[in-house]
């Protein structure tokens, strides 16, 4: 049977606990160079896909690899 007596000796402060603070540091600066890489690459992002207005019916059907159609015998409103 484990006694509360028993445990106190397994749970010592050791010099571990001091280590934190050097690491720290470093830690805080791969998170920083983490969110610069990731806003310059929302950024890259954003400026290709990001769309640019209105499309015109055309321009959205070339988008997409297709074509308007024409009035047969031109009416004179198609372009």
């Amino acid at each position: 049977m484990v006694t509360l007596d028993d445990t106190g000796a397994e749970h010592t402060v050791t010099g571990e606990r001091y280590c934190r603070a050097q690491q720290e540091a470093l830690h805080a600066s791969h998170t920083y160079l983490c969110l610069l890489t990731s806003t310059r690459n929302h950024l890259a992002l954003h400026n290709i896909y990001h769309g640019k207005g209105e499309r015109s019916p055309e321009e959205a059907a070339g988008l997409v690899g297709l074509r308007m159609p024409t009035q047969p015998g031109g009416k004179g409103w198609e372009k």
